[in-house]
């Protein structure tokens, strides 16, 4: 540790010394740089952003140590997004808007600046850049963090992108934003401004989480725990910071002697997969340690061709290389998460009704922005014959921020613009121009020519962040995948079909297949099909609507992972290993284990308590409106991210709710579709009767106002657990 925070302090001494400051932290930022970004970005774009961020440090003057500017202000990337002119276009702006501000007051102002840009809403798992946020008007919470770090970094205010990778007690992760004020680093919601520092719609669900980390630019020497260090980032974990945690070791043994240089990974159960979080290699003693939360994780341990499995739910956890690879057996596992000890706030009710107003006058100001992509009218004005089939290959979310460079090169080739989820950047001009590649004709002479002209290079880009396939041609190396996406890319520029299989990665494969029928659809909701090696487990990431019939998998050895999420969130699970052999033909038959609970009333409320229905001018009660027997209420926020959930949890639950055939009483200006015995209306009583101050609030009653079911804030497994539960009353 003295030589990192001696050669730390070394470096900041050269700058501070050096005649050209701008030179030394863009060197900086190359030490560091990930492969893509080299070859995306010009250095003379790194300079100019570089000199941004000098200026922005003298004119605001914030008091802010070397190691915090040089990690958390100077580097544009935050996570996995593109990149793009963000701070030397918006870097002004911000700083005008804050000035003569504290640190804490500015970035709780910046925040509110990002709520004038940009809401939630739920999309694929590609990042756009900052500027595209603000274009759209509309971003996942990672697409909203990032701007919100960007933006803060852009007025020079230290910040970070946080998140849970996956949630402990419910389905879905997110993320967030800390900011370091000075006295320490406090977090906020990412264009969810609130009242004050640290508080968030999540102060009770993060209570609950397991691991909360953040990816740091550079060989970060800070005092919370390292994960891991890459070449390129350090990962930290910061869930001190927000809960109590524990240290939880785990010991490999083999027949009662502990193994040094096992694997080990740390597994979440999330979305029906245990989620592999961070896998450690055992020191001498046989052991590893992870700062996590007060709940269980499933560890799996390997090495010599044996495995292991067990539960982590306290300091000290051993587990044993039971079992061989390719052995066929089944275990089964209960996880408890942690209990919800929610985060508390020091604002009152005043600055909470403040900040309300401010937030619906910032809805307007958003609301009032153009959010259409230019390029896609222009494209259809000049193509009206094409534009249809090229613009429809397309995500919605691409549609937003592709340019019409990329469209009218689209013009030049077959397929889908998109192979996987690399920057849309114009690439077969380039590539058909040049007459290289001219004369290959299928798919074997085109993977030839990759491999005899492009070199793979895995050294530098540890977080696998996706290659142009324009940069791979210009640069001539990519690492394995960028190497994938440029074959297919290249294929498609000269009319071969070629397609990248999201499922399991491979763009050519000859390897004997099995088949299985699954007899269930519920894939990420019941049960999920992982390839097993003797590196760890890779999930077959089919689309949630779209499970194939029958699943052609390669000849091999798999995991079968099912679970049943319960209403506390802990999980009832069951993981089936077995071999598929080539040629193979059979079910696939998820075993979901059942709860021998009946079903419990866990509360009361008032079924008398009033509403106004739509359309009526005198309030009426819940049971005057729902009649003898049970009913589900539903009290919905305003435009937050947990209400967007619960919306779209009642539409997939609309097919289970209307065979029921009970009213769902739904209170509020979010309003679900689909839902044949709906009522809609506004809330007077009902929240208050439930007890409950979260919104949304989902409540399963009955006439007598006896509880049966009740969901509180941010929730993404409803539409699962009332599928469960309805049948059974």
């Amino acid at each position: 540790m003295r030589k990192h925070l001696f050669a730390f302090a070394m470096f900041a001494a050269v700058l501070l010394s050096c005649r050209n400051p701008q030179k030394q932290y863009t060197d900086w930022l190359y030490r560091y740089m990930p492969l893509p970004d080299q070859m995306h970005y010009s250095r003379s774009y790194w300079e100019a952003n570089v000199k941004k961020t000098l200026e922005t440090r003298e004119k605001m003057a914030w008091d802010i140590p070397e190691r915090e500017f040089l990690h958390f202000v100077l580097p544009l990337r935050v996570n996995n997004e593109s990149l793009d002119d963000f701070r030397t276009v918006y870097a002004d702006t911000l700083c005008a808007r804050v000035k003569g501000m504290s640190i804490a007051d500015a970035a709780l102002e910046i925040n509110h600046w990002c709520h004038e840009q940009a809401t939630y809403a739920s999309s694929d798992a590609r990042t756009r850049s900052p500027e595209a946020t603000v274009r759209c008007g509309v971003g996942r919470c990672g697409e909203e963090s990032v701007l919100a770090v960007a933006a803060l970094r852009a007025a020079g205010i230290p910040a970070r992108q946080v998140y849970t990778p996956r949630w402990a007690h419910t389905d879905d992760n997110h993320a967030w934003v800390e900011v370091y004020t000075g006295d320490g680093w406090h977090f906020m919601g990412a264009c969810e401004p609130e009242a004050a520092l640290d508080m968030g719609w999540f102060n009770g669900a993060v209570s609950r989480a397991m691991i909360l980390h953040t990816k740091v630019y550079g060989d970060y020497q800070g005092p919370e725990d390292v994960i891991r260090r890459t070449p390129c980032y350090t990962e930290i974990n910061v869930i001190r910071g927000y809960v109590p945690a524990r240290k939880t070791r785990v010991t490999v043994t083999l027949d009662g002697v502990p193994q040094p240089g096992a694997q080990v990974s740390f597994r979440i159960y999330n979305y029906a997969e245990f989620y592999n979080v961070v896998t450690y290699q055992t020191d001498a003693d046989g052991q590893v340690s992870l700062d996590t939360g007060l709940g269980d994780m499933l560890v799996m341990a390997w090495k010599d061709g044996r495995f292991g499995l067990a539960v982590a739910g306290s300091e000290d956890t051993r587990v044993e290389l039971s079992h061989f690879f390719g052995e066929t057996f089944a275990e089964e596992f209960d996880i408890v998460p942690p209990p919800e000890r929610p985060i508390e706030t020091g604002a009152t009710p005043e600055m909470l009704a403040e900040n309300a107003a401010r937030l619906a006058r910032e809805d307007a100001i958003r609301l009032a922005h153009p959010h259409d992509n230019p390029a896609v009218a222009a494209f259809r004005e000049a193509h009206p014959e094409r534009a249809e089939a090229i613009l429809g290959s397309l995500s919605a979310k691409d549609q937003t921020d592709v340019t019409y460079e990329v469209l009218e090169d689209a013009l030049l080739g077959t397929g889908s613009e998109r192979v996987e989820l690399e920057p849309l950047r114009p690439y077969r001009q380039a590539i058909l121009a040049s007459g290289e590649v001219a004369a290959l004709t299928d798919k074997a002479a085109v993977m030839q020519w990759c491999r005899a002209n492009i070199r793979i290079d895995n050294t530098c880009n540890p977080q696998q962040l996706r290659t142009a396939p324009e940069a791979v041609w210009r640069e001539r190396k990519a690492d394995s995948l960028g190497f994938k996406i440029f074959y297919v890319a290249q294929c498609r520029s000269l009319g071969i079909d070629a397609s990248y299989d999201p499922v399991t990665g491979a763009v050519e494969s000859t390897a004997p297949k099995g088949y299985l029928k699954p007899l269930s659809d519920k894939y990420f909701r019941e049960w999920t099909l992982s390839r097993v090696t003797e590196d760890g487990t890779a999930l077959l990431d089919y689309e949630e609507t779209g499970l194939p019939a029958v699943m052609a998998v390669e000849e091999g050895y798999y995991l079968l992972t099912t679970g049943r999420r319960m209403a506390d969130g802990s999980v009832l699970a069951r993981l089936e290993f077995f071999r598929v052999e080539g040629g193979q033909e059979r079910d696939l038959d998820p075993v979901v284990r059942a709860s021998s609970d009946k079903v419990a009333v866990i509360g009361q409320m008032d079924a008398e308590a009033l509403f106004l229905r739509d359309g009526a001018e005198r309030p009426q009660s819940l049971l005057s409106a729902t009649g003898r027997g049970y009913f589900l209420v539903a009290v919905m926020g305003h435009r937050d991210e947990p209400t967007s959930h619960a919306r779209s949890e009642l539409e997939a639950a609309a097919p289970v709710l209307n065979a029921w055939g009970r009213p769902v009483v739904v209170l509020g200006e979010t309003r679900p579709s689909g839902l044949e015995n709906a009522v809609f209306g506004t809330d007077i009583a009902v929240r208050e009767s439930l007890g409950k101050e979260k919104l949304p609030v989902i409540a399963l009653c009955d006439s007598f106002g006896r509880v049966v079911y009740l969901s509180e804030g941010y929730h993404t497994a409803l539409a699962s657990d009332l599928a469960q539960l309805i049948p059974r009353l």
